[in-house]
């Protein structure tokens, strides 16, 4: 895939033709280098604007485009590519930002779209998984400021993984192999997760954190749960249970209150006998003592002899005795009859409680098959623990073998390979010797033994690339081996943008312009970069004024300035917020 133009619906733009082959400078300049006027710059004229149109024309996330969406609503852009010789014209516009038109085709959605390219440019494993085009392709077109600090990093990948799965394919490496550690670790992660979630589990942590038999526990929830079956199985469910035990409550009452009268009834007929047995006897003389006292006291009224008081004494006592004897018999009746109600309502209480005794309530019987539920439910817990626990170590020892087992793998694709990874090395340290010769630099290969998800340990490294101008020449050192000695790809451009030279001293800017010069110059291959102004001047000190012409000058395909909105590559005044 090469670039061919960038253009747009708006005749302001300035559009991109870059050369089919060889070197293709876009330059931002200060029309008026000398001018004091501080608004003028070379920065804002849109030459990293280029690089994130072609992204947003190859499938780039809209969400990363909201300020231009916003602000240039009615802008279309067109990307012009070619593949395998064939040119093939890509339209996305503002408007509709989750489309993009290839050549004459029906729109097809972002994904669609990039998985299109993806078959066409990359040749990605099958199965694969963390191997995107839009990934892949920021090795060649570095997009944002943040893609110049890490040579194997210009996608700001989300995880280490992700980051060595696509320079391993670029470097040819086995990604079979890279993946199937990556299985393993999380896999490894998921058993460590499921361990981390039974120590949370109130019923288990105690077996978990005090190493406690689980298999004891079961067998006396297995012993519990039995008795509960056959006690359960013994019940008769009655559902009149409750009002039959209402009844038998108040038959309970009945007869305590029927005692308590034939207590009372018992204790009047004793009390009667006891007053016939006591009935008071005066005798005559009694009787004469009294006549005599009343006939002092009253003579004029005593007309009755001491007969007739004896008489009227005599039936006073016999009527007496008559008049307790049938109270005595009506108390008896009384009593025979609540003794009969005792012994009926004592029977029909026996019989309510035994019915009661030989049933159980609904909720009763509910509760039992809950509980029985509930260890159930314990028991089967613990037994699925007891067998998780024994799966986690059977499978911890199946992950730790794959550990070592891949590792050895690893060690032996690696040694087997050689050639491979040296062709690379060699072209890497090729380039880094032209900047620094007395730096070791090279690119390492060797396998991560790590319990990690990371199979392989690649390092792009020039002694001392801590500095920033020595860091931006590995990344331009690593992006040329990509380019013209990376597997998989059908990519035939490299784009840099101004940042790659920011901090490179100008012997070393220099140096990269006749590099690129000799690395592409009678190929099929494109070298695009944007240049600042500064820059220019720097190489341009060092370069002869032959080199310089032939070089720069004569491929620079556009010039921005800072002269005014319509030098720019917009051609008019919005921020797009890009810098």
């Amino acid at each position: 895939m090469k670039l061919i133009e960038l253009s747009a619906n708006k005749e302001s733009f300035k559009t991109v033709t870059f050369n089919k082959s060889g070197l293709s400078f876009i330059v931002a300049k200060q029309k008026n280098p000398e001018s004091s006027d501080n608004s003028k710059t070379y920065n804002g004229v849109g030459k990293s604007l280029i690089v994130l149109l072609i992204h947003f024309c190859l499938g780039a996330k809209k969400e990363h485009y909201k300020s231009f969406i916003e602000k240039l609503p009615d802008w279309i852009f067109y990307l012009t590519i070619e593949i395998e010789g064939k040119p093939h014209i890509i339209k996305r516009t503002m408007r509709e930002p989750t489309k993009i038109y290839f050549d004459e085709e029906p729109a097809l959605t972002v994904d669609n779209f990039t998985q299109k390219l993806s078959k066409i440019v990359f040749d990605f494993p099958i199965e694969t998984q963390n191997l995107t085009f839009r990934n892949t392709l920021p090795f060649f077109i570095r997009p944002l400021k943040k893609s110049y600090v890490d040579a194997d990093n210009p996608s700001n990948f989300f995880t280490d993984y992700q980051k060595l799965m696509v320079n391993a394919f670029l470097m040819g490496l086995d990604t079979n192999l890279a993946q199937e550690k990556y299985r393993l670790k999380k896999e490894q992660d998921r058993i460590k997760e499921l361990e981390d979630n039974i120590a949370k589990d109130d019923l288990l942590r105690e077996f978990f954190t005090q190493d406690k038999d689980v298999n004891l526990k079961i067998i006396d929830l297995e012993d519990e749960i039995a008795k509960l079956r056959q006690s359960r199985e013994k019940y008769e469910v009655a559902e009149d249970y409750y009002d039959v035990k209402i009844e038998a409550d108040t038959i309970e009452k009945d007869l305590a209150r029927k005692h308590n009268e034939i207590v009372l009834l018992n204790n009047q007929i004793d009390n009667i006998t006891k007053s016939l047995k006591t009935s008071p006897d005066l005798g005559r003389d009694s009787i004469e003592k009294v006549y005599e006292e009343v006939k002092i006291v009253f003579p004029q009224n005593v007309s009755k002899t001491l007969h007739d008081l004896e008489s009227f004494y005599a039936k006073l006592t016999s009527n007496r005795i008559q008049k307790l004897s049938e109270q005595k018999q009506l108390i008896s009746t009384r009593l025979e009859e609540n003794l009969q109600k005792e012994v009926e309502l004592k029977k029909e209480l026996d019989d309510k409680m035994k019915y009661l005794g030989a049933h159980q309530a609904l909720d009763v019987v509910i509760k039992v098959s809950d509980r029985l539920k509930d260890l159930e439910a314990q028991k089967e817990k613990l037994q699925n623990y007891e067998k998780l626990i024994g799966n986690y170590h059977k499978k911890s020892l199946e992950i730790k073998e794959g550990f070592i087992k891949y590792a050895q793998k690893t060690e032996e694709y690696l040694d087997e390979i050689k050639p491979i990874i040296k062709e690379k090395q060699e072209f890497f340290r090729s380039l880094a010797k032209r900047f620094y010769p007395k730096n070791t630099s090279g690119i390492t290969v060797y396998p991560n033994e790590g319990e990690n998800q990371l199979r392989y340990t690649i390092e792009a490294k020039i002694e001392s690339d801590n500095s920033d101008g020595i860091n931006n020449v590995k990344i331009f050192c690593y992006d040329m081996t990509m380019l013209f000695k990376g597997h998989g790809h059908n990519v035939k451009f490299s784009f840099h943008d101004s940042r790659l030279f920011d901090g490179i001293d100008e012997k070393h800017k220099a140096e990269i312009v006749k590099v690129v010069n000799e690395l592409f110059n009678d190929t099929d291959y494109q070298y695009i970069a944007t240049v600042n102004q500064n820059q220019l001047n720097e190489v341009k000190s060092i370069l002869t004024e032959q080199e310089y012409k032939e070089i720069m000058e004569q491929n620079t395909i556009l010039t921005l300035t800072d002269e005014d909105d319509s030098e720019k590559l917009l051609g008019v005044k919005v921020d797009v917020g890009y810098e």
